[in-house]
């Protein structure tokens, strides 16, 4: 079974670096979000043209880790793909099930088709980093700032704006949603969908990329859910 690794908006399969040893001896396949890295662009950009890109390249059977973007295109792809994968990791993906979370989230869609948008990215992504390592934080947020705005900015926008509990309810592949630094309720997402297994990796104190800063307690939340 191959481990397919898909990164944040901005990110890059590096960030899987610490990780991808514990995740022997099966194949591991780091696939970067259009229009990054060197990844050809979709247009127009939108979740399902991401999803559709990132499934002609996953082999069949694979388990999708997916991190924050990368997680919400996974899932996408999962439900319109139902025959893709055989499990679905979502790593602090970006997917509020109640309804005032859900409402903190699309309500800061807005900021993102307004002037300041990357002035708003660069707060965003900052606070989200957590308090370990900051140099390794000024280097995953500067390659945020410097992927082409044209594959970030829609993107981020489509994942603020979307409402994922119909996704959600409607996986059929075991999932397991890692939450580290995202507004997402264990137990609510479990009553929506008992095929989804959540682990709250927040007491851990490591922030938006705990695959960079808590890589041992991810992979022990991983170990357990692949036996």
């Amino acid at each position: 079974m191959t481990v397919v690794l898909v990164p944040g908006i901005g990110c890059a399969p590096w960030q899987f670096r610490e990780i991808v040893p514990g995740l022997a001896p099966e194949p591991v396949l780091g696939l970067d979000l259009p229009g990054h890295g060197s990844a050809p662009a979709v247009a127009p950009v939108t979740l399902e043209a991401v999803a559709d890109r990132l499934a002609e390249q996953v082999p069949p059977g694979s388990l999708l880790v997916g991190h924050s973007t990368g997680g919400v295109a996974g899932l996408v792809a999962a439900v319109r793909h139902p025959e893709l994968l055989s499990g679905l990791v979502l790593l602090d993906a970006n997917l509020p099930v109640t309804p005032e979370a859900l409402s903190r989230k699309t309500s800061r869609a807005e900021a993102v088709l307004g002037p300041m948008w990357r002035r708003t990215l660069e707060t965003s992504m900052r606070s989200s980093w957590g308090t370990r390592e900051p140099a390794l934080g000024e280097e995953v947020v500067a390659g945020i700032l410097a992927t082409d705005p044209d594959a970030v900015r829609p993107l981020w926008h489509a994942v603020l704006a979307l409402d994922p509990r119909p996704l959600l309810a409607a996986l059929r592949v075991p999932t397991l949603y890692l939450r580290s630094s995202r507004d997402v309720d264990p137990a609510a997402l479990a009553a929506l969908n008992p095929r989804i297994e959540a682990v709250d990796l927040g007491p851990a104190g490591a922030g938006h990329w705990p695959h960079l800063t808590a890589p041992g307690a991810v992979l022990a939340a991983l170990g357990r859910f692949r036996r």
